[in-house]
């Protein structure tokens, strides 16, 4: 077949227009001052952000596409910075795709980082290393648009990078360091290979897999594919589906899987250790249609137990909305304490303080609203107590989050709990606790402890009635106001009964009562804990009292909730005619300390006139609690218990002890009223 002529002179036409395209582009980076261009550039920079731009060396390439390369980049930090430069880095590399910048598209098909070290950083007021005061309020440039640019980025390497994060408040820094980073194009498709190898505060992890383009991405014009794998020691997660970031709250439409075999490596990413009940499992399909986001089924696998759910999120009112629906027959929180023993008490060396000063996410519960409903057959806790029947439903509404109720069975007792949490915009905010036990077996509850036999009876009534800050556990105990109490009905109890109980209650047993080890069986008539509680300080009056067959006590002091300190004083009374001598018995036992930290002494009366003033003058004008008068007045009480149910005023002699307990209508508020008359 013969070419025609035309043909063959337009071909001709064009090898030759393309070669002298070559020979011009060959010619012009031969010739083209790149030191100017590059001054200019850092001219440029300067003028904008009022800081220097250096760069080392500046080269251009021709094949296989035109690409800038440089050397010994560095961008300067700002005055208050902690060191010179904010970014540099050994050699940047970065290729153009011409044929694009004819559209005004902005494709770079490579970009290579070598040992870049970015630093971020704040200073002591909060401002970041990134605001520039010298540049222009520009409007962002959209990524598509009429007349606007697109940008993608097809290949990305760094090696041996590292970006730190200064916060200069709290003089703290973290790094993320990146070994190595990959993404380049699929052979047979528009989605990016990942593969990234870091450490975030010195712990290694791992990302692998496939995502969308970085143009797709940041036009947020369709659904972004993600099919990414996450592995750290003792971890691994993985997400398989589409991102949509068009709606007001970006939803995932696919699948989450992960399992959890040793929190530690997931605890040094977090910058603590995370008490996560071990080993975890969960698995979750998504989906996303007109403003509803459903996570359904989800699952989750805790050891033994087993958790099923619905959750739903409505992003298309004024408020992002979740509803949850969680159910479990059983779930084990005991098998998250590697190392503690059956009985839950665990090795290592005791906390300073017991109430934890994490601040509460106030910010997390403004932003959305939410309804939660939860049903466990049975919980147990780390310590092996179980917990059945446990139903809790709460609401969160404009920042103020109520649980009523939370409905549970203790020890065979019903346990009935409300809280609210009010972190509502403009106010401070504030916690309400209200629990009411009722029936709960002592007996039960011990040999769930593993005490089994040690405990018969003790028929047990708790009730706690406290309002607070509500920033945190430790400001809500600091600043709290109300009551709690606890009585104890008739019991029997072995002679090492109390040990379980802690190294404190068998060292207050063995002073008040040195012959309870010898003896079989101890008859508890009674047990009273009544503890008004204002700004943070528990007062006792003798409002704790216990009644045995052989010995009475009764106790004064404080327990200082805003630092956890306690200075209580027990005075035994032995029972006339049981064969005990008093001179066998301490005449006062001090508890002194802290809460996390509690030490046991003996003091005498005399000592107690002049250095015990336990509570000090607390709201009794001066007089202190540990007088001799008020002790021989508590000591001739016969019915203690009563005494301290009663506030610390001897009452009238009652038919039994077991009428100690409070009547059906006598609520903690009435308690509550007749403290502040």
């Amino acid at each position: 077949m013969k070419v025609p002529r035309w043909l063959k002179i337009t071909l001709l036409a064009v090898v030759g227009v393309l070669a002298v395209v070559a020979v011009g582009l060959v010619v012009l980076v031969n010739t083209i001052d790149l030191g100017r261009f590059a001054k200019l550039a850092i001219d440029e920079v300067k003028a904008t952000t009022g800081r220097d731009l250096r760069i080392g060396k500046v080269d251009v390439k021709l094949v296989p596409r035109i690409a800038v390369v440089a050397d010994d980049v560095s961008f300067a930090n700002a005055s208050w910075g902690s060191r010179p430069e904010m970014v540099r880095a050994k050699r940047v590399e970065a290729a153009v795709a011409l044929l694009p910048l004819l559209r005004k598209d902005v494709e770079i098909t490579r970009l290579a980082l070598v040992e870049p070290d970015i630093l971020l950083e704040t200073d002591a007021k909060g401002t970041g290393n990134w605001v520039f005061k010298q540049a222009a309020a520009a409007k962002p440039a959209e990524a598509r648009g009429d007349g606007g640019s697109a940008f993608d980025l097809n290949v990305v390497s760094i090696d041996r990078g590292r970006l730190a994060w200064r916060d200069g408040a709290k003089k703290e820094t973290v790094t993320l360091a990146v070994p190595r980073l990959r993404l380049d194009r699929q052979a047979l498709g528009s989605e990016l290979n990942v593969d990234l190898a870091a450490s975030f505060r010195e712990q290694p992890f791992t990302v692998k897999g496939s995502m969308g383009t970085i143009r797709r991405l940041l036009a947020k014009d369709a659904p972004w594919p993600v099919d990414l794998a996450f592995a750290t020691d003792g971890t691994l997660a993985a997400a398989k589906g589409v991102l949509d970031l068009r709606t007001p709250v970006p939803t995932f439409d696919g699948t989450v899987k992960g399992a959890v075999k040793d929190a530690s490596g997931l605890g040094r990413l977090a910058g603590k250790p995370l008490a996560l009940p071990l080993p975890l499992t969960i698995e979750a399909k998504a989906s996303a249609a007109s403003g509803e986001f459903v996570v359904e089924p989800l699952k989750a696998t805790i050891g033994k137990s087993a958790i099923d759910g619905r959750v739903v999120v409505k992003t298309g009112g004024a408020r992002p909305y979740v509803n949850a629906t969680l159910k479990s027959p059983l779930v084990e929180l005991a098998q998250g304490a590697p190392g503690a023993p059956a009985g839950g008490k665990s090795g290592g060396a005791r906390p300073a303080r017991l109430f934890s000063a994490e601040p509460f996410p106030l910010d997390a519960l403004r932003a959305f609203d939410a309804d939660l409903e939860a049903s466990i057959g049975r919980l147990v806790l780390p310590n092996r107590l179980p917990v059945e029947g446990l139903n809790v439903k709460a609401a969160l509404k404009n920042g103020r989050l109520d649980a009523q109720p939370l409905q549970a069975t203790i020890g065979g007792g019903a346990v009935v709990a409300r809280a609210t949490l009010d972190a509502t915009r403009g106010r401070a905010p504030s916690l309400a606790l209200n629990v009411d036990g009722k029936g709960i077996s002592a007996e039960k509850v011990a040999a769930a402890l593993g005490h089994a036999g040690t405990v018969s009876g003790g028929a047990t009534d708790v009730v706690i009635a406290l309002a607070g800050p509500g920033d945190s556990v430790a400001r809500f105990m600091a600043g709290a106001n109300g009551e709690a109490r606890v009585v104890v009905g008739p019991a029997r109890s072995s002679g090492a009964a109390l040990d379980f109980g802690g190294d404190v209650f068998t060292k207050v047993a063995d002073l008040a009562n040195p012959s309870r080890r010898t003896e079989k069986q101890s008859e508890i008539k009674c047990a009273v804990a009544r503890l008004p509680v204002r700004d943070g300080i528990a007062t006792a009056q003798r409002t704790i009292a216990v009644e045995t067959s052989r010995v009475d006590i009764v106790a004064a002091g404080t327990i200082n909730l805003r630092d956890e300190t306690l200075d209580l004083a027990l005075r035994p009374t032995v029972k006339e005619g049981l064969g005990i001598g008093a001179a066998t018995l301490a005449e006062l036992v001090r508890v002194t300390g802290t809460l996390a930290s509690p030490s046991v002494g003996i003091d005498t009366l005399g000592s107690a006139r002049t250095a015990l003033s336990v509570g000090g003058a607390i709201m009794t004008g001066g007089l202190s609690l540990l007088g001799e008068a008020a002790l021989k007045k508590g000591t001739a009480d016969p019915h203690p218990c009563q005494t301290a149910l009663a506030g610390g005023t001897p009452s009238k002699p009652a038919a039994s002890a077991a009428e100690a307990k409070p009547k059906e209508d006598e609520g903690v508020f009435g308690s509550i009223r007749r403290l502040f008359k």
